[in-house]
């Protein structure tokens, strides 16, 4: 069930980044701008090839808006939230791109609040747009235990990685917009 789950969610956050267009905000980036391939390959290498658990495409893309592209996800999804997006999108995309892959972003929140397993890596993804480029990222290694602060100091010392990649790719580290909603109400009244 979590496994079919966290597949529907995906395929919705792909999905529904077809439907939308914007204006991108500018963000300097270096004149040589690598590909969403070799900019996955650098994320792979810099958490590691036993963190990484990134290990199947995702495969329905509407690329009517996208240039080019990596989407990938964990083969366990109900296990490991693993994801990683990188699109190089149309000119006018960008916002909304953004705004879809955050609403699909909130419901995987919502899930791993029900189903309590790497929050951490959740809670500290990571979304990015600099120029065309929209990079989303929830990867790392995983945390095996009950400490919530050793899990948290984790996820925190492997999104320093991640960021450090990104910085290195677009020559700043732009703003990290992945918005994690509040808790709603009605979950917080059935959790205390």
């Amino acid at each position: 069930m979590k496994k079919a789950f966290l597949i529907f969610l995906s395929a919705l956050l792909v999905f529904s980044l077809a439907a939308c267009g914007s204006d991108p905000k500018p963000t300097p980036t270096p004149s040589v701008k690598p590909t969403p391939a070799e900019i996955e390959q650098k994320l792979s290498e810099a958490v590691g090839k036993d963190a990484y658990l990134c290990d199947t495409d995702i495969d329905r893309l509407d690329l009517s808006q996208v240039d080019e592209y990596v989407a990938k996800q964990n083969s366990i999804g109900s296990v490991n939230p693993d994801t990683v997006i990188i699109l190089k999108v149309k000119d006018g995309y960008t916002d909304k791109a953004v705004k879809a892959i955050n609403e699909g972003y909130a419901q995987i929140v919502s899930y791993i609040r029900q189903y309590p397993f790497g929050t951490a890596k959740v809670l500290n993804g990571r979304l990015y747009q600099s120029g065309n480029y929209v990079i989303y990222v929830i990867a790392g290694a995983s945390y095996e235990g009950d400490d919530a602060e050793a899990e948290s100091k984790l996820a925190v010392s492997e999104y320093a990685k991640i960021d450090e990649v990104i910085k290195s790719v677009f020559g700043a580290l732009p703003e990290n917009l992945a918005v994690v909603p509040e808790k709603s109400s009605q979950l917080s009244d059935g959790a205390e």
